[in-house]
């Protein structure tokens, strides 16, 4: 939706009497409340192409002290984001694969990138699949296994223990990895095979906080530049964050994965020019980005004081738009 005077924004709500727009351009965490119907004469659909960016801003909530909509305020935009990223971090997508170089996050990604590595020597080139098709499921298991190895240190990740116990020989061992190979056998699985994986992974018996890198981590791994790995606690705080709500469920799930990877591709697509390969790139992103602490009150006043300029045009044209709406 555009406004004459506030450029493109997002309906959050309508009310009876109220309509709640957030636009990007009052650089402001809470959404515009504009009188209804009388602020239609202002608002324009025409020539509105889709922003991929505000349709992932999902994560609004009522703030009762305002009556109005507003992002966490712990909220940064995808801008601000990949700037204070590549700041923190300026050789992140400099390719390197060695471990424990640099700093945590470097760690991380080297070791998201040996574990990829280790499933294309032990695994990839379609020796997963003809494992499986040959009942070789047992050593189907000692290779995933090794491929996990190289992760498990990695917050989030099954503990090793964890997944020797599930990849116990049996049926449902088996049922297991005919999942994940039909899920690694189309070019952009749909929800039966995702589903199905789930159902399989849950015959495993894994703790539920080892359900989500159960189903995703292979995957991940395997085709690192169209699947995306969902650790709870950093895709949750980052997606936070970033104004998206993953809606996200203990037990894995289809809309949760949805909204995981749609955010992880426009992620991918901000932080490509950057040098961004894949999505070991983002995932290591979003972590940072969750981790993050917030600023202290010192700098969120001078952030507050730099940009109170250009605020102050667009948020008194706010005002005077509210005043006559």
């Amino acid at each position: 939706m555009r406004h004459q005077t506030l450029g493109v924004g997002k309906v959050i709500a309508i009310e009876t009497t109220a309509l709640h727009i957030f636009f990007p351009a009052r650089d402001s965490r809470y959404a515009v409340k504009l009188r209804w119907p009388s602020a239609m004469p202002f608002l324009s659909k025409e020539g509105v192409e889709p922003e991929p960016w505000l349709q992932g801003l999902t994560s609004f909530a009522m703030d009762s002290a305002t009556g109005r909509y507003a992002l966490a305020a712990s909220f940064m935009s995808h801008d601000e984001a990949v700037a204070t990223y590549l700041a923190e971090h300026p050789t992140a997508f400099n390719g390197s694969t060695s471990p424990r170089t640099d700093s945590p996050r470097l760690d991380r990604a080297a070791r998201w990138r040996e574990a990829c590595a280790e499933w294309d020597a032990v695994l990839g080139n379609k020796q997963a699949q003809k494992l499986a098709g040959n009942g070789k499921y047992r050593e189907l298991a000692r290779r995933a296994l090794r491929v996990a190895a190289c992760a498990a240190q990695i917050p989030g990740m099954v503990e090793t223990d964890v997944l020797e116990d599930a990849f116990e020989p049996g049926d449902e061992v088996s049922r297991y990895f005919d999942a994940l190979v039909g899920y690694l056998s189309v070019p952009s699985p749909a929800r039966p095979r995702f589903e199905k994986l789930c159902a399989a992974t849950n015959a495993l018996g894994v703790p539920p906080e080892a359900a989500w890198p159960m189903v995703t981590f292979f995957p991940f791994a395997a085709v690192p530049s169209r699947h995306m790995i969902l650790v709870p606690r950093s895709a949750s705080a980052g997606a936070s964050r970033l104004g998206c709500d993953l809606q996200q469920r203990t037990a894995p799930n289809w809309a949760t994965y949805v909204r995981l990877r749609d955010l992880s591709t426009r992620l991918l697509e901000k932080l490509g020019p950057s040098g961004a390969r894949d999505l070991v790139d983002v995932e290591c992103f979003l972590h940072a980005t969750g981790s993050r602490r917030l600023p202290t009150a010192a700098r969120r006043a001078k952030a507050a004081s730099a940009s109170n300029g250009r605020k102050k045009t667009v948020d008194g044209a706010a005002a005077k738009v509210q005043e006559k709406q």
